[in-house]
């Protein structure tokens, strides 16, 4: 359901790739990859999914700097390490020992430090899945952020140990340019909770935008083709891209 490799037919656009290091009020070094196809370029953070990152996300960032971004993929599991073992039984056991909370503020300092590298303001931000659910919550307390979330949890799963805040308690306060998306044959995200929160997120945000794929299930951007308009998945990408850049002034 997760995503870690490339989607098919996707080959990687040329981008400048380096890794850095990004340093926290505890003291500690969150390592992210950073890619960029021209330095000050409007600043993207993109959050994975629960198993961290992969060749998925590592690519998603490549597309980012080639339409014109700079973009920021962080290892929020820097402290828990690697998995030990591929597949989602691992990468429960993981999350487990994820303090969810802290790799909020975590991504709060990773926007600060996408924000001096970038000569233009706000930030953007793309969730994925658990990282859907944390560009929501950013959503709520960052308001000048530009926001995509994908599958993203209204109310976290009841197994998730240290789970944030949830995204439907927060939605009052949502604020700036969101677009979200959920397919209808998600079985995990608790379709019932997205209805609920999209209504009250557009009563609360004039600018919060969701669709709702039909025949789409959790995870559908891995199996899609990014390049392919009349592919339903794929062409969320384009209007990921196009929502990111109007509201970071990329003409």
């Amino acid at each position: 359901m997760c995503h870690s490799d490339l989607p098919p037919g996707q080959p990687a656009p040329d981008a400048v790739r380096r890794e850095v290091g990004i340093p926290l009020p505890t003291g500690e070094v969150m390592p992210a990859l950073h890619v960029t196809a021209a330095p000050g370029a409007p600043g993207v953070l993109i959050i994975a999914d629960m198993l961290g990152r992969s060749p998925f996300y590592e690519h998603l960032a490549a597309l980012l700097a080639a339409a014109g971004f700079q973009a920021l993929l962080p290892d929020v599991f820097f402290r828990q390490g690697p998995l030990p073992e591929p597949g989602t039984e691992a990468a429960v056991a993981r999350r487990a020992q994820l303090d969810e909370r802290q790799s909020l503020d975590d991504l709060r300092v990773a926007v600060d430090w996408l924000g001096k590298r970038s000569t233009t303001i706000p930030v953007g931000t793309i969730g994925f899945c658990m990282g859907g659910t944390f560009a929501l919550d950013l959503a709520s307390s960052r308001g000048e952020l530009v926001t995509v979330a994908y599958y993203g949890f209204p109310e976290p799963p009841a197994w998730v140990v240290s789970p944030p805040p949830k995204p439907i308690d927060l939605v009052g306060s949502l604020r700036g340019p969101v677009l979200a998306f959920w397919g209808d044959r998600d079985t995990t995200v608790g379709m019932a909770s997205v209805e609920r929160y999209a209504e009250q997120a557009a009563d609360a945000n004039p600018h919060f935008e969701h669709a709702v794929l039909s025949g789409l299930g959790h995870g559908f951007l891995g199996a899609s083709d990014l390049g392919d308009p009349a592919d339903p998945g794929g062409a969320t990408w384009a209007r990921s891209v196009a929502h990111l850049r109007s509201h970071l002034h990329i003409g």
